[in-house]
């Protein structure tokens, strides 16, 4: 199979993975569940995207691509195992155990979403130079354990574990995070940086908003399909919030040194 091909097969995973953040919250959400014959449609997406995800992985290993990249597709499909078993555990009310497989789907997404980035036909080079790289190597670590550590909280909630409050502190922090990467990748003079950086700060505002906005109809009176098709909208750009934040620091990595240099160091 052709890296092109491989590059195709994995957006198509993409977007079929995300079709699951949209048929998920219909069984788990309300415990009215007016939608909650979308669960079947739920199993078979799940097993359609095993499928394609076994099929990416045993290509990437056949066709000897980078070791990194062949690591990140088996450990996709790892965690896709483990995450489809959690979700046919019988005991509807076993929330820890549907803590887990959100959350793993969550994660999965992301690792899918590098997959697209890693197999592109062009792969990812830059030789423009990035300015504040101490500042950017800190968003690169710090952005993907913010916004895994907000999903997590949301996800936590949703299923009944914990109150709201925690999951509304931490997206006023998520919020003020914003302004330093908006400042962190506008300030690095380089294109990819600043347009990873405005994609993901986009979508994680747009996030925020949406959290704010389904505790308010939380709060009132209202139709359990509204609650169940906005919660479906939440989770699905919770995973695009987490996927972006992954796609930045992908980004940074790839422009920004690891280390600086020791003759850098020496002058200073």
């Amino acid at each position: 199979m052709s890296r092109s091909s491989l590059h195709r097969l994995a957006i198509l995973l993409a977007l079929v993975s995300t079709s699951l953040f949209i048929t998920g919250p219909a069984v788990s959400s309300n415990d009215e569940r007016p939608l909650y014959s979308l669960g079947q449609t739920h199993i078979w997406i799940g097993a359609v995207v095993f499928v394609l995800t076994a099929v990416i992985a045993v290509a990437l290993w056949r066709t000897k691509a980078e070791p990194r990249v062949q690591r990140l597709a088996w450990i996709a499909l790892a965690l896709n195992i483990v995450e489809s078993l959690l979700g046919l555990v019988p005991d509807p009310q076993a929330a820890p155990v549907r803590v887990a497989h959100s959350l793993l789907g969550q994660i999965f997404f992301s690792l899918i979403f590098a997959l697209v980035i890693f197999t592109a036909q062009s792969e990812h080079r830059t030789g423009a130079s990035a300015q504040n790289a101490g500042l950017l190597r800190f968003v690169a670590i710090a952005t993907p354990a913010l916004v895994l550590s907000q999903v997590a909280l949301g996800v936590v909630f949703r299923h009944g574990l914990t109150g709201v409050l925690p999951h509304i502190l931490w997206a006023f922090v998520v919020a003020m995070f914003l302004v330093l990467v908006i400042a962190a990748v506008v300030s690095a003079g380089n294109l990819e940086i600043r347009t990873a950086g405005i994609a993901f700060t986009v979508i994680a505002g747009v996030q925020i908003l949406l959290g704010f906005a389904l505790f308010i109809m939380q709060s009132v009176d209202i139709d359990p399909i509204y609650l169940i098709v906005v919660t479906a909208v939440h989770a699905t750009t919770a995973a695009l919030t987490l996927a972006t934040a992954v796609l930045l620091t992908i980004v940074i990595r790839a422009v920004v040194p690891s280390r600086v240099p020791a003759s850098t160091i020496a002058q200073i």
